[in-house]
């Protein structure tokens, strides 16, 4: 996994602004169908999950895109991409009120910060691991 990492790193800025527009587009799409699985007692709505697994991804890519050339990114910097994340998916569900067949969900802006905060926490475990074993390859 590490050596993917690497390879996808020159190109991450990409992959972000691609993500960035592919998330825009597809909350701005009319009437999407909520995907769900009946079970015998209940029913399990996925789109909780997608948006879990749609922040976390743009979160990785944010992190990895401003990550230096050891992997480190520094407190501040962090925390700046963090907060600007948090505001790109609280004004991504607001701006679905607009949207015809489309509301604000708290739980789908729920899903959206814990992807934000699971990418971040992984993406602390992952830089360090990077940094540690680039750096000492360099010397």
């Amino acid at each position: 996994m590490l050596k993917l990492i690497r390879i996808i790193r020159p190109v991450s800025a990409y992959f972000l602004l691609l993500w960035m527009i592919t998330i825009i587009l597809v909350s701005s799409t009319p009437n999407l169908p909520v995907l769900k699985i009946h079970t015998s007692k209940s029913e399990i709505r996925l789109d909780y999950f997608m948006h879990f697994c749609e922040y976390g991804f743009l979160a990785f890519m944010a992190y990895l895109a401003f990550a230096g050339r050891f992997f480190d990114v520094s407190l501040k910097k962090f925390s700046i991409i963090t907060i600007l994340l948090l505001i790109f998916a609280v004004a991504d569900e607001l701006h679905q009120k607009f949207i015809p067949g489309r509301t604000y969900n708290p739980r789908d802006l729920a899903g959206n910060f814990l992807g934000i905060f699971a990418a971040m926490v992984f993406s602390i475990i992952v830089f360090r691991r990077m940094s540690k074993t680039t750096s000492s390859n360099n010397f």
